[in-house]
């Protein structure tokens, strides 16, 4: 699904994060006053939720500020503990490449089953495959980070993730640095393409997306 960008999609002052924390509410209101939570949103108007499978099959892409995203999960694997909150799935968010298969990630949102942001979390290159990039690189680009939508069933979620991005662009960027930090030790050993491919790595950094108390510490409640 390639949407292209308008206006719309960006609030009046992009550079206060207040604007940010608006929409990141107002969105999941809106839905709900539909009687649709963000994870069935997510869904892109599917009836069933299959472990694996993308929502929306072809990927959101926004050609115009060369991102993309897809929601899916893994089904009865729970690599987060016993005493974590289930999961329904996550977010995939990319920097979309030049070309085929150069798509960069930049971190995956997961929700629970109400649709509440969960945690934040990084992984290994062999996840999503696409080209890896160095956190210095991805940290840069994070005050550009956005997706937008002409129109349609997803819009509003594609302003959600970007107001989400935006507003935890600190944690993304330690959670990115992280990332690094867990793939270093391995590196100093083992080719870059071995340790990339590594599928005893997958989860490299993890954090807290939990919206209201962030939304606290940041002075926006």
């Amino acid at each position: 699904m390639r949407l292209a960008a308008t206006p719309a999609n960006e609030p009046a002052h992009p550079g206060d994060p207040a604007a940010w924390a608006e929409v990141a509410l107002r969105v999941p209101l809106t839905y709900a006053q539909r009687g649709v939570s963000l994870a069935q949103a997510a869904l892109a108007g599917a009836r069933d939720f299959q472990a694996l499978r993308h929502y929306p099959a072809r990927d959101v892409v926004d050609a115009a500020h060369g991102t993309r995203f897809y929601y899916h999960a893994h089904g009865g694997t729970q690599r987060w503990g016993a005493e974590a909150p289930p999961e329904h799935g996550h977010f995939h968010l990319f920097w979309d490449g030049s070309a085929p298969g150069t798509h960069v990630h930049l971190a995956a949102l997961a929700l629970d089953a109400r649709g509440q942001p969960l945690r934040w979390f990084t992984t290994n290159r062999w996840v999503t495959a696409g080209r890896w990039a160095a956190a210095d690189e991805l940290i840069a680009r994070l005050p550009r980070f956005r997706i937008a939508a002409r129109g349609g069933r997803l819009a509003p979620l594609a302003r959600w993730l970007t107001a989400m991005v935006q507003l935890f662009a600190d944690e993304i960027a330690a959670l990115l640095r992280a990332r690094d930090a867990a793939l270093a030790p391995h590196l100093r050993h083992r080719p870059a393409e071995d340790v990339l491919e590594d599928r005893s790595l997958e989860v490299l950094s993890a954090a807290d997306a939990a919206l209201a108390p962030h939304l606290q510490r940041l002075g926006l409640a």
